[in-house]
């Protein structure tokens, strides 16, 4: 097994294989964190942080830890258990990837995110969370969940900012390499759309025209989902536009 300083929790992820790929490609030594860590391969190890089995002995020595690993119900559990093990090591970079918007939208998995971004300031632990707009593939995924029948509905109101994986990753590696600055930054796509206009796209670029009606989403949440709550003027004008984003994955599809 590689002998490696950085470590990456939930490596096997959408984010995770993204940020891999990208120290990889530079030849930097890294272990990847999961439940399901791939038999064979020497950068891999197996943790559960939700059940908090082998998690000390996967950031002993460590001094960077990227924090991807996550849970919709319990993702607090799993950011403590992780301060847990690193305990009072403060020769380490803690990089936590979060979401825009989590301290504006009364959504419980966001909540989960904010009392993670709550109990690593509080941990002591030298620290950068960065917070991201949501992937395109999570839009792509709701999409086509949404539209998969015949007739479509859909919350079309929502209006979301997607960025790249691949940029996010360059950002916390980018992060990373800078001292702990101790605080939240946020990162978002290069423009914000409504769900609507992201469903007109893709079908226009897959051929699948359908009606879609609108599905409200009522209350506070509906409203903080549509306000723009969810986007961030700290935009990256060079990540992909759905436009573009959509093009490609189609042509690989």
């Amino acid at each position: 097994m590689i002998m490696s300083t950085i470590l990456i929790t939930g490596g096997t992820g959408t984010l995770g294989k993204s940020l891999s790929a990208l120290l990889s490609s530079q030849n930097i030594p890294h272990m990847i964190g999961s439940r399901n860590a791939e038999s064979g391969k020497d950068h891999n190890v197996t943790m559960d942080l939700l059940q908090n089995k082998a998690v000390k002995e996967a950031v002993e020595g460590k001094q960077v830890i990227f924090h991807l690993a996550t849970d919709l119900k319990k993702d607090a559990l799993l950011t403590q258990n992780l301060l847990q093990a690193i305990g009072t090591n403060r020769n380490i970079h803690l990089v936590y990837i979060s979401i825009v918007g989590i301290d504006k939208v009364p959504f419980a998995y966001y909540k989960q995110k904010l009392a993670s971004e709550n109990a690593i300031k509080a941990s002591g632990i030298p620290f950068t969370i960065l917070r991201a707009t949501q992937f395109h593939e999570f839009i792509h995924q709701i999409i086509t969940t949404f539209l998969k029948f015949p007739v479509g509905l859909l919350p079309k109101k929502i209006i979301s900012q997607p960025i790249d994986a691949s940029i996010v990753a360059a950002e916390l590696y980018r992060l990373s390499k800078e001292e702990p600055v101790g605080k939240t930054i946020e990162i978002g796509g290069a423009e914000a759309l409504t769900l609507e206009e992201m469903a007109n796209e893709w079908m226009e670029q897959s051929g699948k025209k359908k009606l879609i009606f609108n599905l409200p989403i009522w209350g506070e949440l509906g409203r903080t989902f549509c306000n723009g709550s969810l986007t961030t003027a700290n935009s990256v004008k060079h990540s992909k536009s759905w436009r573009q984003w959509l093009a490609q994955h189609l042509v690989e599809k």
